[in-house]
């Protein structure tokens, strides 16, 4: 049985035989401490002693080993620290790696919400935009063709309602008079249309069912309708003709507007990749210039703990990771400083 003395550290080896009852007192030869010393209960198998012991002196001081045995019996120990310390990893994913996935979670979200208000806003915005044209654009035909139905010029009125017609995205102009009978009706871009639709307008002429569909109500100064015509949706915008009792249609393609918002998310969603790329990018190299001093730090406080205090502590960086490195350091030279203190006593 060894023990050491708690003031002055000196070792001693007592024989467990030597102590009568449970408990004993000793007191130490170099210091004059009193220790007490408890006698370890008896096992079922007794394991020999390391070395052999006189059974003359009750109390003996232990052997003194030399700096060359203490040099050789760390190097014996350092495949075991080295297996110790590699066990010693904590599982679970590094700083950096914690980073980037609370970085690309909030990239995610924020493309999430921009898309969101994107598509709740803008396509409501362009609609609202494109009715504002077709009203402009019906407003002017209706006092464009006044004038010619005032006076049953049809001919002038065709020639304008066809001069609408090449304005870009219109589908179609309607002129009609007071009884609702289609005075005017041309089409814009035949192209755009289904072939079918196409060939029973240029067999037949204008579809006149598209203007049955839509008809202003008493007191109202417009009349906005989403139609499906050729499988082409179009919105039309009527407004009366004034003093004629007639109404002018016009008819704009919406697929230019889905088309637009489709066109302006592109730069959006490029923008938006290009912010997370950069993002992961400086994340990294954040996370990296974090992660390296932390762990070289851990593998100083692993050191300590197995015993290698001899290496100084040198962490570059600095606020609290300077702050951390520099206590580690006072730690690892105050505990050098003490075992060299009980080593000289």
């Amino acid at each position: 049985m060894i023990i050491n003395c708690e003031e002055c550290g000196k070792r001693y080896r007592i024989d467990e035989n030597k102590i009568k009852g449970e408990k004993a007192r000793l007191k130490c030869k170099a210091c004059g401490n009193i220790m007490e010393i408890t006698k370890p209960q008896p096992k079922a198998k007794t394991e020999p002693l390391p070395e052999k012991i006189s059974s003359s002196p009750s109390i003996t001081e232990t052997k003194t080993v030399s700096d060359e045995e203490v040099k050789k019996r760390s190097t014996e120990r350092k495949p075991m620290a080295a297996t110790k310390k590699k066990a010693s990893k904590s599982g679970g994913f590094g700083i950096g790696f914690k980073l980037l996935i609370m970085f690309i979670a909030f990239i995610v979200i924020l493309g999430s919400g921009l898309a969101f208000v994107y598509m709740k806003y803008v396509p409501a915005l362009m609609i609202e935009q494109i009715d504002l044209r077709t009203y402009s654009i019906s407003r002017s035909l209706s006092s464009a063709v006044l004038e010619p139905l005032l006076v049953r010029n049809y001919l002038r009125v065709n020639q304008t309602a066809e001069a609408i017609t090449k304005l870009p995205g219109v589908a179609y102009v309607a002129i009609l008079n007071k009884k609702g009978i289609v005075i005017a009706g041309i089409f814009g871009d035949l192209n755009r249309f289904s072939p079918s639709f196409t060939a029973r307008v240029k067999k037949g002429g204008f579809a006149r069912e598209l203007s049955r569909q839509i008809r202003i109500p008493k007191g109202a100064q417009e009349k906005v309708m989403d139609l499906t015509v050729g499988s082409q949706k179009i919105r039309v915008v009527a407004v009366p003709i004034e003093d004629t009792g007639g109404q002018a249609h016009v008819g704009l393609f919406t697929e230019d507007v889905e088309k637009a918002v489709h066109d302006s998310m592109i730069p959006l969603l490029i923008i938006l990749v290009a912010m997370a790329i950069l993002g992961c990018l400086g994340f990294l190299m954040i996370a990296r210039t974090i992660s390296r001093p932390i762990r070289a730090l851990t593998d100083a406080a692993q050191r300590i703990s197995l015993g290698e205090i001899d290496l100084p502590i040198d962490v570059k960086g600095g606020g609290e990771i300077a702050d951390l490195a520099a206590s580690l350091e006072r730690m690892r030279f105050s505990i050098k400083a003490a075992i060299e203190r009980l080593k000289r006593k």
